[in-house]
């Protein structure tokens, strides 16, 4: 009996001491925000999703309405594409070309890429492999097994009960 209530004591102790602690003092934080380079990702539609290897790349600056060719380059084997932005300029227009196939996309630091979360959704779709539709599939597979074992069971049940 001592011993529970030792424990109960030391417990209740603990508590109380973790309620009645002072916040702890840190360091001061300091907090600076900084794009040293944006990504381009170029790559094929459909349901391969195949990189745009050793595309042309175009990248427009857009300050004031005007737009003028700021760099060009081109895409690395895994499509990628990385530039540093200019100073004072939050908005770009990024044209892709190889092979006769062009994209363009307008990428806006002040608002994003230009693109919504269903255009994102949908072009993650394509470029994604087909996993939430097998994991689907599977589950589809094993609720029809499981369907058949429940009548399968009950069929042996009524023929084991007319015995």
């Amino acid at each position: 009996m001592k011993t529970i209530r030792s424990v109960v004591v030391l417990a209740l102790l603990l508590i109380l001491c973790m309620a009645l602690m002072p916040p702890a003092s840190a360091h001061r934080v300091i907090v600076q925000g900084q794009v040293s380079e944006i990504q381009i990702k170029a790559y094929y539609g459909g349901g391969a999703a195949t990189p745009m290897a050793d595309g042309d790349v175009e990248i427009y600056a857009i300050k004031d309405g005007q737009e003028e060719l700021y760099l060009t380059g081109k895409t690395d084997d895994a499509g990628m594409f990385y530039f540093a932005p200019k100073i004072g300029v939050s908005e770009y227009r990024v044209a892709v070309e190889a092979t006769g196939h062009k994209g363009e996309e307008t990428v806006n630091l002040a608002e994003g890429a230009g693109i919504t979360e269903a255009e994102q959704a949908e072009a993650e779709k394509e470029a994604g492999l087909p996993v939430t539709g097998i994991i689907t599939g599977f589950g589809y597979l094993a609720g029809l097994a499981g369907i058949a074992m429940i009548i399968t069971a009950r069929k042996m049940k009524k023929q084991y009960e007319n015995k």
